[in-house]
């Protein structure tokens, strides 16, 4: 069961009490929604680990630039080999000086 789900069961007695134990400041609050809405103010909400996902889960792509590059929000790209996000090839292969690059193209380049 979750924090929220847990808390809304609660009486408004016992929010009190969790309320003090967390140092949440309930001034003139009480009614046991005002309260619920002052507490979840405090609590952290969750998060869906499919909307946020670490650096290094992000699946990463080559692309080859013809010409050095720079998109605001995106960054940048050096003439010739880089590795970026899935997301942000999508948006660099709009341009005309960047392609999709193949891992053996990427190996080959370097000398692997």
């Amino acid at each position: 069961m979750s924090l929220v789900e847990e808390l809304t069961k609660k009486t408004v007695f016992e929010l009190r009490s969790y309320a003090k134990k967390n140092n949440i400041d309930l001034f003139g609050v009480s009614k046991k929604n005002d309260i619920l809405e002052v507490i979840f103010s405090f609590v952290p909400r969750e998060v869906s680990s499919t909307v946020i996902q670490p650096e290094a889960a992000k699946e990463k792509v080559a692309v080859y630039s013809l010409r050095n590059l720079s998109l605001i929000g995106i960054g940048t790209l050096t003439e010739g080999y880089n590795i970026v996000t899935k997301e942000d090839a999508d948006k660099w292969i709009t341009n005309k000086s960047v392609r999709t690059a193949t891992p053996e193209e990427v190996k080959r380049a370097y000398g692997k």
